[in-house]
């Protein structure tokens, strides 16, 4: 969307100094206007912006299926669009931020349940033991409490994002930072 605002600025200033005629201005104008508007519409699969980062938010969800589903749907629909909407950019990288951590947390409640020295010495008939019990109950509980705010997160982020608003998941460490744009050349 930049790109074109900047050649329409460069077709405007040549149509000014007199290069080129109005028609051509009027003819290229046209192009790059319909080519953006055809090409975002396009890859959004005719959905609006909001509908569009929505589906990434919700496409989380799809990890109840399996697992890998709702790490690969949101990547397949954050990369598709990411170079062509700041908007979806956003969304995307909030969403994958979340996942990263989500799934960081969730391997340091495994951790807990099984510390390291089960483990090494874990028989292949696994026998429970009163030892392991305390353990056990402070790892399940912080996993529980990370499946009901994976829900709640993913839910809020879809709401928010259905209204046209970002929203930056609490807990979330920020693996994708934030695009930086490169800077505009002055006009000569």
């Amino acid at each position: 969307m930049r790109n074109n605002l900047e050649n329409l600025e460069r077709l405007g200033a040549l149509l000014k100094n007199g290069v080129i005629t109005e028609e051509e201005f009027n003819s290229q104008k046209s192009k790059l206007l319909g080519s953006s508007t055809k090409s975002l519409s396009d890859n959004l699969f005719g959905l609006n912006e909001n509908s569009y980062c929505f589906l990434i938010h919700i496409s989380v969800l799809l990890g109840f299926v399996h697992f890998l589903l709702g790490l690969v749907g949101p990547i397949v629909l954050w990369t598709l669009n990411r170079e062509n909407n700041l908007t979806v950019d956003q969304h995307g990288r909030n969403v994958l931020n979340w996942i990263f951590s989500f799934a960081l947390y969730m391997l340091i409640g495994l951790i807990i349940i099984f510390p390291m020295n089960n483990f090494m010495h874990l028989p292949f008939s696994f026998s429970f033991n009163l030892n392991s019990l305390p353990s056990l109950f402070t790892g399940f509980f912080p996993i529980t409490i990370l499946m009901i705010l994976n829900i709640i997160f993913i839910l809020i982020g879809s709401l928010k994002a259905s209204t046209g608003k970002l929203w930056k998941y609490p807990l979330s460490i920020q693996f994708f930072r934030k695009r930086v744009l490169p800077a505009t050349l002055p006009k000569d």
